[in-house]
């Protein structure tokens, strides 16, 4: 099979055939029925296991323990989304969480809805060839965990430091996301100024502790394996209810100073260990 990079059994592929069944969807629900209906022996299972997709292989840069993990990236995006969106989330941390979810987009597997980079060819993207790459990025039914609005929200920042000014940028900091009934994606980019400087590598700049964005090459490349860190993190960490799921929750209890002080202070906990994730990187 072509998109495999290890040769797979001929009982897997026939299986596949006559099912109708991906052969690179291997997970363990698949697994299970394929060893029910073919009777696939145990020893055959295990290197299904283990044989990986070639566009899994190929992401090297993302992490290991995610990479045959289908709804890493999309849970990624609905993480740091929520992130985003919180009230409390201070507009500089904003800014960095918004270039981290697109980060994850260029590194997730193809599967995911990602591109695949390796971190030097991340590093070295210039606007010129992601505007060849960019018809490739996925598109989730929800908005919040869908990899090509992420990337028109980075986008949309990239331009306005382009095109605009630091103080624009800040501006956009400070917006979180606001509800609408269509994607963002499918908007054209509001400042298209990020694709003028065709050839310079500058997609995944640093930014400072001031806000200021570098201008004219991508961040370190040990910056990029913190940032790495943090995604294996916001994957693992447990999940964050937005503002309006917050609101919508029923019924409405209430609670007692003591236990309105605890929860206060586990929020203040969670905000000061992702500010710190996000400062391990410029």
């Amino acid at each position: 099979m072509s998109g495999i990079s290890s040769p797979l059994p001929e009982l897997w592929i026939d299986w596949c055939e006559v099912t109708s069944a991906s052969p690179e969807v291997r997970d363990e629900d698949v697994l299970t029925l394929f060893a029910r209906q073919a009777g696939a022996s145990q020893k055959m299972l295990a290197s299904l296991r283990l044989a990986e997709p070639e566009d899994q292989q190929l992401a090297t840069a993302w992490p290991a323990g995610h990479r045959r993990d289908a709804g890493a990236l999309r849970l990624l995006l609905r993480q740091g989304t929520a992130r985003v969106n919180d009230p409390a989330t201070f507009w500089i941390d904003r800014l960095r969480l918004r270039r981290l979810l697109f980060a994850g987009v260029l590194l997730a597997p193809a599967s995911q809805g990602g591109l695949g980079l390796t971190r030097d060819q991340a590093l070295g993207l210039t606007p010129a060839s992601f505007a060849g790459l960019r018809s490739g990025v996925g598109v989730a039914e929800e908005e919040r965990a869908c990899p090509a609005c992420a990337v028109w929200s980075w986008l949309e920042v990239l331009g306005a430091n382009a095109g605009w000014s630091s103080a624009m940028v800040k501006s956009l900091a400070h917006r979180r996301d606001e509800p609408s009934e269509g994607h963002r994606h499918e908007l054209d980019d509001p400042n298209p100024e990020w694709a003028e400087w065709t050839d310079c590598p500058n997609l995944l700049p640093s930014i400072d502790r001031w806000g200021y964005l570098g201008s004219f090459a991508s961040m370190h490349r040990s910056s990029l394996s913190s940032l790495i860190g943090a995604m294996t993190w916001f994957i693992e960490a447990a999940p964050v209810l937005e503002t309006a799921e917050l609101q919508s929750s029923a019924p409405t209890r209430h609670i007692s100073a003591e236990e309105e002080a605890a929860i206060l202070a586990r929020a203040d906990e969670l905000n000061a260990r992702v500010a710190a994730l996000l400062s391990d990187f410029g």
